[in-house]
C-alpha cells in the first residue's frame, strides 16, 4: 500500500466513532471534493471549506498533501493568501486530488 493510500485509511478512521450526522456530512463533502477541485482549484476548495468551517476536510486534505509533497498544513499558506509558481501550486492540487481519490473510495467503505 502506498503512503497516500495509508494516510487516507487513518484519515476516514478517524471518522467512524463521530455521530452519525458528521459522518455523513463528511462523507458528502469527500463524495463531491475531486470535481471541487477541477472546478474550483485547490484554493478555492479550501477557502470554500474554510467558510463552511469543514475543519476535519482541511487537516485530511493536509495530511495527504503532506505525504505526497513534503508540505506541511497546504491550508495554512492559502490562508495566508501565499501565491506559488505555478509548478509547485500544480503539483499541491494533483497530489490533493490523488488524495481526495482515496479518501473518497475509504469513505464509503467505512462510513457509507
Amino acid at each position: 500500500m502506498t503512503e497516500v493510500v495509508k494516510k487516507a485509511v487513518e484519515c476516514v478512521q478517524e471518522m467512524v466513532n463521530k455521530e452519525q450526522n458528521e459522518k455523513e456530512k463528511y462523507l458528502n463533502t469527500v463524495k463531491g471534493l475531486g470535481s471541487m477541485i477541477i472546478q474550483n482549484g485547490l484554493y478555492g476548495t479550501i477557502l470554500f471549506l474554510m467558510v463552511k468551517k469543514q475543519d476535519k476536510i482541511i487537516e485530511h486534505i493536509d495530511k495527504l498533501i503532506e505525504v505526497q509533497t513534503g508540505v506541511k498544513n497546504f491550508s495554512a499558506l492559502v490562508k495566508e493568501g501565499e501565491v506559488q509558481r505555478n509548478t509547485e501550486y500544480f503539483k499541491r492540487q494533483y497530489a490533493a486530488l490523488e488524495g481526495v481519490k482515496w479518501l473518497r473510495r475509504y469513505a464509503d467503505i467505512y462510513l457509507g
